[in-house]
């Protein structure tokens, strides 16, 4: 007779408590660091005492021209309600102000990269009101598809196209603030992806890079990284790049989601969620999906900061890498056959949006099944168990590529290499895609395509992926799943196809964290 532990678990805008196998290895988030007591002194020491390069104040003077970009909103998740890259902006501009800098010789780029364009309103979770209104003027959007915005560098030794904001030519320092939310996020990172063009980024960002065994959260090994590196040695020889990264605790949950939440960064709770958690959880899943939908785009995390290392890119990524896996990493003595996947609708690209399928399998298989270094958690040919409903729904403003891959081309391009090959330069050529790119708030056309293919190229190493609780067994099995009814339906299918000895793990996420195989 099998034995069972009780659990919480995310299922889209839901928190379940589910039944797991007793010998369901239980995974859960480090401990949360503490933060540092003084956020703006810690900034400040930052700036004071940058790596391998001289203060601002040494570097400019009163006729400096100055680019600041900046993160986009997809993440961190979900997005902070005091987000240190509004201190650290705040600081830049007190300090450019006490140079002696003019104000119109301050630009602000949000570097969204292929993402969409964001509104003042959205940009404000990241710069704060205050800089919002007073920069206003001065803050705009990247656009990766208008040639008189960019500038071409040449190309890399193995012909990769360099060519980025024509703002960091025209500016005589570039200060590059981040937030360093996984390990994949920074370095290079930053300025080949954020401030790329499409024609650069379709180098790395293809079938050809994702292999599905190597994770783009694995920045020592994943060859894109490698890429960008070698593309920002050229941008680094050329322009003055200034960066500012800062790495966040995982105290994800506001008060009073904390009392009932926190203790997942531990898993140190020793008896099953009692009568009022379960009431609680039960009444919350009532309300229409349009009302939880407004109350998990209205969610703020209170993260708090742990470091900010200022200077040279190349000097100052390391270090942040080193906090971040301090925070994030988990150790695991061997994969596992089968992983358990609490899957919430919060995608950093439906950010003030909607999880689409299409966002779905990529924040399964690209997201959450690549939170590895070394080598997957998960061994090949194994199984992985989402618990997601699967409801088939768009964005029609910010995702319009994507809903017509979805209707017109999915069925005949389910594989992600034939996929890229036929669909990508039509789809970032498509005359109205570019518009609504360029004026529209919509992800550029080839975006939908990226993580098709990257989510297909790691499904290709897996026996399947099966969702649990799929309201829409027929969108399931369009994005590649195996639908089922119910958790308890679906860990049982996973046990069958894995085989009886077959080893399975939960992974209690949120809060986040990657997995180091020993």
């Amino acid at each position: 007779m099998a034995h069972f532990k009780e659990e919480l678990i995310f299922y889209g805008d839901d928190i379940k408590i589910e039944r797991f196998y007793e010998d369901t290895l239980m995974l859960y988030a480090p401990e949360t660091r503490p933060a540092v007591p003084d956020p703006v002194g810690t900034i400040r020491y930052a700036f004071d005492h940058p790596m391998g390069t001289e203060p601002l104040e040494k570097q400019l003077n009163s006729s400096s021209r100055v680019l600041i970009a900046f993160d986009d909103p997809c993440l961190p998740i979900p997005l902070m309600l005091r987000d240190p890259r509004a201190l650290i902006i705040e600081e830049v501009l007190k300090r450019l102000d006490n140079i002696g800098v003019k104000n119109e010789n301050i630009r602000l780029v949000c570097a969204n990269g292929l993402h969409r364009k964001w509104t003042l309103k959205e940009l404000s979770v990241i710069l704060g009101k205050k800089v919002t209104k007073e920069m206003a003027p001065q803050i705009s959007c990247h656009d990766a598809t208008r040639e008189e915005e960019l500038i071409h560098l040449g190309n890399t030794d193995s012909g990769m196209e360099i060519e980025i904001n024509r703002a960091v030519d025209q500016s005589d320092i570039t200060i590059y603030v981040n937030l360093n939310f996984t390990s994949m996020n920074g370095g290079w990172k930053s300025i080949m992806v954020g401030l790329g063009s499409w024609r650069s980024i379709r180098h790395h960002h293809n079938p050809e890079f994702w292999n599905g065994k190597d994770s783009v959260m694995d920045p020592e090994h994943h060859q894109m990284h490698r890429v960008l590196k070698e593309m920002g040695s050229v941008v680094k020889e050329k322009y003055n790049i200034f960066q500012i990264e800062s790495v966040v605790n995982n105290h994800t949950w506001p008060w009073p989601l904390d009392r009932v939440l926190g203790y997942i960064n531990s898993g140190t709770r020793s008896k099953s969620p009692g009568s009022i958690t379960r009431a609680m959880f039960k009444l919350a899943s009532l309300p229409p999906h349009t009302i939880k939908r407004f109350v998990r785009n209205s969610l703020r995390s209170t993260y708090g900061l742990l470091a900010v290392n200022a200077g040279d890119i190349d000097l100052i990524h390391p270090e942040t890498l080193k906090m971040v896996d301090e925070q994030q990493n988990i150790k695991l003595e061997e994969p596992v056959d089968i992983a358990i996947l609490g899957v919430p609708n919060l995608s950093p690209y439906s950010a003030f949006s909607i999880l689409n399928p299409i966002l779905l399998r990529s924040l399964v298989l690209g997201y959450l099944g690549g939170l590895y270094r070394n080598r997957p958690f998960l061994k090949k040919d194994g199984l992985i168990v989402a618990y997601n409903p699967g409801i088939e729904k768009f964005d029609l403003r910010h995702h319009p590529a994507y809903k017509d891959f979805w209707d017109k081309d999915l069925n005949d391009h389910k594989d992600p290499e034939k996929c890229w090959d036929d669909l990508a330069e039509s789809y970032a050529n498509n005359p109205e895609y570019v518009r609504k790119y360029r004026d529209e708030y919509a992800y550029h056309g080839t975006h939908g395509l990226i993580n098709w293919i990257w989510s297909g190229m790691a499904l290709k190493q897996l026996k399947g992926v099966i969702l649990a609780g799929a309201r829409e067994p027929e969108t399931a099995r369009k994005i590649g799943f195996i639908p089922s009814p119910s958790f308890a339906t679906a860990i049982s299918l996973a046990k069958d196809l894995a085989g009886k000895d077959a080893r399975m793990a939960y992974l209690a996420i949120p809060p986040l964290f990657a997995i180091d195989i020993e």
